[in-house]
């Protein structure tokens, strides 16, 4: 009976180690995602959208436009011709700064068509495409208060968008200069740059860029002062995607590094930041950066390294 016993106790530690060695790879099959069935099932892909980050993406009467709305509209086309439709819906989701992570990663959303700025938090929640924007963070005030010097904002209040690297940026700088920069956060851009307007802020941080479009579509754009410190060194912007879906980002990529290795993307860029844009004919006139043309500069199929901005 003892032998019997022990037999029986071998054949189950044996049971129990299989099942505890194959736990993971079910774990990691549950895990990996296919958006690209999904898509193809549905017809239809979701894309997410901001309606204050102009140029990248806002609304041009009720549809959304911009620099990253193309972006997501050529990778649409390709799909298209990858998944042989003959039609692809798009459906579109509005989201925010915050909201935009959780849509992605409760996969109500395929991908976010939002410049998403680099860290490795973020990281963790969901992934990135190759980057097609990189830019500083910046402070602007009201010219008749403008200053490039941080310690005159001790003390004031300062406004930043909420669910950014702004806020982030920002608190480490005040923490490491022993400041009193009282931060508040917003929701909304266009808000936000109405209550500096107002006087109700002292300063606004923000990406560069985005703060030269919030500048620029003023009626009084001269009434402001970009600083000329940044809080930040340039940053890598690109599209959320799911986390655990490599085919998707490998699609992804691979649309974007011929995209952005063409002549269409020269012209596509300077459509967004070096030409007049509708309906108020602004024209950013920002140059190509240093860092995005190195990344295009290639004739070759573009790779980024996102870890060396940890």
């Amino acid at each position: 009976m003892s032998d019997i016993l022990r037999l029986a106790k071998r054949v189950l530690m044996t049971v129990t180690l299989l099942m505890v060695g194959t736990t993971p790879c079910l774990a990691g099959t549950q895990l990996q995602l296919h958006t690209l069935e999904q898509i193809a099932s549905n017809k239809t892909i979701t894309l997410g959208y901001q309606d204050d980050a102009f140029p990248f993406s806002w609304l041009n009467g009720n549809s959304p436009a911009g620099y990253s709305i193309d972006i997501c509209n050529s990778i649409v086309s390709a799909l298209k011709t990858k998944l042989q439709l003959k039609k692809l819906n798009v459906k579109w989701i509005k989201a925010n700064s915050a909201s935009q992570f959780v849509l992605i990663k409760n996969h109500m959303a395929d991908i976010m068509c939002i410049p998403a700025f680099y860290s490795k938090s973020r990281h963790s929640i969901s992934e990135f495409s190759l980057p097609f924007y990189f830019s500083s963070t910046r402070f602007v005030m009201r010219k008749n208060e403008s200053n490039d010097n941080l310690a005159e904002l001790s003390g004031h209040s300062v406004l930043v968008k909420s669910g950014t690297l702004y806020v982030e940026q920002l608190q480490k700088v005040n923490a490491a200069n022993d400041l009193d920069i009282n931060i508040q956060l917003d929701t909304n851009n266009i808000t936000a740059f109405n209550e500096l307007k107002n006087g109700e802020y002292s300063a606004l941080i923000s990406s560069t860029v985005l703060l030269k479009g919030m500048i620029a579509q003023t009626p009084n754009p001269e009434d402001y002062k970009l600083s000329d410190i940044a809080l930040s060194a340039p940053l890598p912007a690109g599209l959320l995607l799911p986390l655990h879906d490599k085919e998707f980002k490998e699609f992804v990529d691979d649309t974007l590094s011929s995209l952005m290795t063409s002549n269409e993307f020269t012209a596509l860029y300077n459509k967004w930041f070096q030409s007049p844009i509708a309906p108020q004919a602004i024209n950013l006139n920002i140059p190509m950066s240093d860092n995005l043309k190195a990344l295009t500069a290639t004739k070759k199929k573009i790779s980024f390294d996102y870890e060396k901005y940890n």
